[in-house]
């Protein structure tokens, strides 16, 4: 419904902020669809003159990109950013018949956040990781938050969720991995100087808490990312993703 001149100008502000970001919402799902954007986007066009809103030139005719320019620091600005699951993909995925999977595997101990485990699945599918071992009260895809993460890429990679990790680990090495736990001690060894064996499984611990010493324990090698900010920790998604593109890289 769009609203006149008189209409729009009695809303408040945060009123005002919310019809723009609903519009901007529907320019977007439908910026195929050439007929509907024009008309959006002068309905859109003409809301941002009445919150007098300085626009240099006609935006029906602007490309996708002119029109985020000018629709994200509306977006900032009234509050609303968007998550990985929110944005519009112009092209979609395709996934290639030809793909091998590598002989990596993780293990992610006692993760919190459906977030980082949604994460997680997307770059695991991205370097072809082969199984996910989900232990302790990580959340599985299951989860609709880690679906929402993950954004389809559960369906291309194995998983399997577990109660204990050291039961884990015990089978793992009976069929040759070698384990390697990512964690900060005054043992740790650069992943950029450690050589990985071919079958190998990568250890990621709780958010906060780490890897515990019990874990540690049951690794043939325990590796770390070299950082040089105040701050001396990754999330643990950036970390898994550095660490299969070393690996990959190095068996490359």
């Amino acid at each position: 419904m769009k609203f006149t001149k008189d209409i729009f100008k009695k809303f408040n502000r945060e009123k005002q902020g919310k019809k723009l970001i609903e519009l901007i919402t529907r320019i977007d799902a439908g910026w195929q669809n050439e007929p509907l954007r024009i008309e959006l986007l002068a309905e859109f066009q003409d809301y941002l003159a009445y919150m007098n809103y300085k626009l240099n030139e006609d935006i029906t005719r602007s490309s996708k990109r002119e029109f985020l320019a000018l629709a994200v620091p509306i977006e900032q600005e009234f509050g609303k950013n968007k998550k990985d699951d929110e944005f519009v993909i112009l092209k979609k995925d395709e996934h290639s018949p030809k793909k091998v999977n590598i002989p990596l595997c993780l293990i992610l101990d006692d993760l919190r956040s459906a977030f980082n485990v949604g994460s997680i699945f997307r770059s695991a599918e991205c370097f072809g990781v082969s199984q996910i071992y989900l232990c302790g009260y990580t959340p599985t895809p299951d989860n609709s938050k880690v679906q929402k993460t993950a954004m389809g890429t559960d369906e291309f990679v194995n998983w399997s969720a577990h109660s204990s990790v050291g039961q884990v680990i015990k089978e793992l090495k009976k069929d040759g991995f070698t384990i390697y736990a990512l964690e900060t001690t005054t043992h740790s060894v650069d992943i950029s100087k450690t050589e990985f064996k071919k079958k190998c499984v990568l250890i990621l611990g709780n958010e906060a808490l780490g890897i515990s010493k019990e874990t540690l324990k049951l690794a043939d090698e325990i590796i770390q990312i070299p950082l040089s900010g105040w701050k001396n920790s990754l999330n643990v998604g950036v970390c898994t993703a550095i660490c299969c593109y070393e690996i990959s890289r190095q068996w490359k």
